[in-house]
C-alpha cells in the first residue's frame, strides 16, 4: 500500500507514463488543440502528468479504454481530492501555461538520445550473417 493506504500496482505510475501519446507528443511539445487528437492532450484538460492512475495501461473493461487513449481527457476521477481539488474540468491545467517553453528544449535533447541509441542498437549483430560457417558471437576464455 502507498501512504494513502492505495494498491501500489494501481497508483504507482500517472496517467500519463501510460498514455499512448503523451510519452512522444509531451518530450516534443505538441499538444493537442482539440479532442480526439493523437497528441498529448495536457493544454486542453488533461489532468494525466499528475494523477496516479494505471487506466491507461490496465483499461476499463477487458483491457480497453484509459480516457487519454480512447480520445478524452484525464479528469482525475482516481485521486482523493476528486471533483472538487479537479474543477472546473477542460481548463488548462495549472502550470500549462509554462511548460512548452521548458519541454520543449527537455524535448529535443531526449529526442536526439533516442535518435542515438536507435542507431546504435538498431543493427544486425556481425555475427548474425549469411556465410556459409556459423558464428554466435560467443567468445569463451
Amino acid at each position: 500500500m502507498d501512504e494513502l493506504g492505495r494498491p501500489e500496482w494501481l497508483f504507482a505510475n500517472t496517467v500519463h507514463d501510460g498514455c499512448d501519446g503523451a510519452s512522444y507528443y509531451y518530450a516534443e511539445a505538441e499538444f493537442a488543440t482539440e479532442y480526439g487528437s493523437p497528441k498529448c492532450l495536457v493544454k486542453i484538460g488533461c489532468r494525466g502528468p499528475v494523477v496516479q492512475c494505471n487506466v491507461p495501461k490496465r483499461g476499463w473493461i477487458g483491457g480497453v479504454g484509459g480516457c487519454p487513449n480512447v480520445g478524452g481527457i484525464c479528469i482525475g476521477c482516481t485521486m482523493q481530492g476528486f471533483p472538487d481539488k479537479i474543477m472546473p474540468f477542460m481548463d488548462e491545467p495549472p502550470g500549462g501555461l509554462l511548460s512548452p517553453g521548458a519541454i520543449k528544449s527537455y524535448g529535443a535533447v531526449i529526442h536526439h538520445l533516442r535518435r542515438l541509441i536507435n542507431n546504435a542498437v538498431n543493427e544486425e549483430p556481425k555475427w548474425r550473417h549469411k556465410r556459409p560457417m556459423l558464428t554466435t558471437g560467443y567468445r569463451p576464455h
